[in-house]
């Protein structure tokens, strides 16, 4: 009797009694595509292989089993069974669904042996029930690759602002929705809700009082750091709140949840009602940029449970998310996480030289003490975590290596009872940060941290993997020796290391680019590099003097130029960022970061205390 089920270039696939069902008809088409790409050049295969695909509603996770002349898929939902097919591609057929768009094969043609006395996938659970990504950015055909990719990797919620929800196509929402991915309104939506192209005018005291005045909104289409808030006590403004939501809900029906989250920055209201509800001389802390300013989670959980408690006395069945973000991170007095909420703790400005649940990180030690805060409420709400996995700053790829910790970090936000993880991305900027992006996801899915980077590594350097491993892990020494912790953003990296080092990195990228010249991922680590060096130059000659627009427009120049079309950049974000930089330089201003007073004293903080 034959031990091995044999997969070839004879291969032909038989599905059997495929019920009617669109995600188990993707499944098939999938595994067919999958095992025909990987037996390239077959000519009328004559051997034939039955797929059972068995939805089981009590099946514990899915599993993937081989029989004589057959392949048994079972899980407890269809879409289930659409993991177990990417995930036995990966493990069995060589593929490695690193980057979107893009199916890594590691061999062609070779016959695959599968056992027939074990399991090859068995019982395969998540940790969390909700995996995914943040998009800050308007949906475009580059999604449906996104989706793509999140499905390969068990990814099912898509974070984005309800400004970008609200022009998603309907026919890409049938495409992520066949995926089993969930697109929610995030993002600071308060100027979205209450607009003031609508509102300013009529009623001024939607919004937030500051020094005695109200304040003049910006345009709803204002996205960085507004620092405007509304005038949470004020009832009119909370039943306006309450019917914008359900009217946003019956015109859009798909949308399962959306987020009451304050807009980005500062900005509380000061009016008398509100003021009742904080202590200006109870400040935030130094870990959350908060220091400076009142703590304001009392003023906005109390809006939170009023819009939420009228929701569902309209019977709206949407769920109210919120932020737990700056000097709102903790809950307060009285606050729970109710069903029909959803929340996330947003580690803004986090130590990446720790895990987040390191107690000797004087940064991470409080958020983690916060999401134990949060794991107390819980009341039949969600609870999650944002994450920052491409770093904190500006999208500007600073290197950031977390393949390790991640696996590490999702354990313990299984272990204290996290719902779900989300991480801010781009597409442009993958060949920096995918790596992380790709452990994330098989973290999630507790799938091993060996075998998962093995797949990872041998992607992407072939057969110089080890030379490749040792490239990225000299990347992530450069980090480590900015200091026992590390916020990553440009002050803190290039203040605190050497130019020597990234122009060894540079060289050690080109010897690696030189053994497979065309490899785009090769090219993209050298232009990085060489990226790198050249940021660090410029901050160097700056510090000393020696530097000013005119180097900074040549190093602009330079980064458009050559980096267009590549994914280590943003450029909107990295040009909006060097175009501030000018300016304080224009104006003789100190570049520490952004220009924001306040936050520049946090950089100057920072390398004071916690970054010495």
């Amino acid at each position: 009797m034959a031990k091995n089920l044999v997969l070839s270039r004879r291969t032909r696939l038989e599905f059997v009694d495929l019920i009617d069902d669109e995600r188990l008809e993707l499944a098939a088409n999938e595994l067919d595509r999958l095992v025909m790409t990987r037996f390239a050049g077959k000519v009328d295969p004559d051997l034939a292989v039955d797929v059972f695909f068995e939805i089981k509603e009590k099946a514990k996770g899915f599993s993937v089993k081989a029989a004589e002349k057959a392949l048994v898929f079972t899980a407890p939902t269809s879409l289930e069974i659409l993991y177990a097919v990417y995930d036995f591609a990966e493990e069995y057929l060589g593929y490695c669904f690193y980057e979107p768009g893009i199916d890594n094969l590691d061999e062609f043609g070779g016959k695959v042996l599968l056992p027939l006395d074990k399991y090859l996938i068995r019982n395969r659970v998540p940790a969390l029930p909700l995996r995914g990504l943040v998009q800050e950015f308007p949906f475009t055909d580059e999604d449906y690759i996104i989706a793509d990719w999140m499905v390969k990797n068990k990814l099912n919620l898509l974070q984005t602002w309800l400004k970008y929800y609200v022009n998603i196509p309907e026919d890409m929402l049938d495409y992520f929705e066949l995926r089993g991915i969930e697109i929610t309104g995030g993002g600071h939506n308060f100027s979205f809700l209450i607009p003031a192209e609508k509102y300013a005018e009529s009623h001024p005291e939607f919004f937030a009082e500051r020094n005695g005045e109200r304040i003049k909104p910006s345009s709803s289409k204002s996205a960085l750091l507004l620092s405007e808030q509304l005038c949470t006590t004020n009832t009119e403004l909370r039943e306006e709140l309450v019917k914008n939501i359900i009217e946003l809900s019956k015109k859009h029906p798909r949308l399962k949840s959306l987020g009451l989250s304050p807009n980005d920055g500062f900005g509380w209201c000061e009016c008398k009602e509100c003021s009742k509800l904080y202590d200006k001389t109870k400040k935030g802390d130094l870990y959350n940029l908060s220091e400076h300013v009142h703590e304001a989670n009392k003023i906005y959980h109390q809006l939170v449970k009023y819009v939420n408690r009228r929701l569902r006395e309209e019977n709206c069945t949407i769920d109210l998310g919120f932020g737990a973000y700056i000097n709102y991170c903790r809950p307060s007095e009285g606050m729970t996480v109710d069903k029909g909420m959803r929340s996330g703790l947003a580690n803004y400005w986090r130590c990446i030289n720790h895990k987040i649940n390191d107690p000797e990180c004087p940064v991470n030690s409080n958020y983690a003490k916060d999401l134990q805060r949060w794991m107390k409420v819980k009341n039949g709400g969600l609870f999650g975590i944002y994450e920052y996995y491409m770093g904190v700053n500006f999208y500007i790829s600073l290197p950031m290596v977390h393949t390790d910790d991640i696996f590490d970090e999702v354990k313990f936000y299984e272990k204290v009872g996290v719902d779900s993880l989300v991480t801010q991305f781009h597409v442009p900027h993958w060949h920096v940060y995918g790596i992380n992006f790709y452990c994330m996801a098989n973290a999630l899915y507790k799938k091993s941290r060996t075998a998962t980077q093995k797949r990872m590594w041998n992607a992407l350097f072939g057969k110089d993997v080890a030379e490749g491993k040792r490239f990225i892990k000299a990347v992530h020494k450069l980090v480590q020796s900015a200091g026992t912790c590390h916020i990553p953003y440009p002050y803190a990296l290039f203040n605190r290391t050497r130019l020597e080092d990234y122009v060894k990195l540079h060289k050690k990228a080109q010897v690696l680019c030189k053994k497979l010249p065309r490899d785009e991922y090769r090219q993209d680590l050298v232009l990085w590099m060489e990226y790198l060096v050249r940021f660090k130059t410029f901050f160097d000659d700056y510090h000393a003097g020696k530097a000013g627009v005119k180097e900074l427009e040549k190093f602009r120049k330079w980064a458009n130029d050559k980096c267009s079309g590549r994914r280590i950049l943003r450029f909107p974000s990295f040009n909006r960022y060097t175009e501030n930089i000018g300016k304080m330089i224009s104006e003789g201003r100190k570049w520490l970061h952004f220009g924001l007073d306040w936050e520049d004293a946090y950089v100057v903080k920072h390398s004071q205390t916690i970054l010495k």
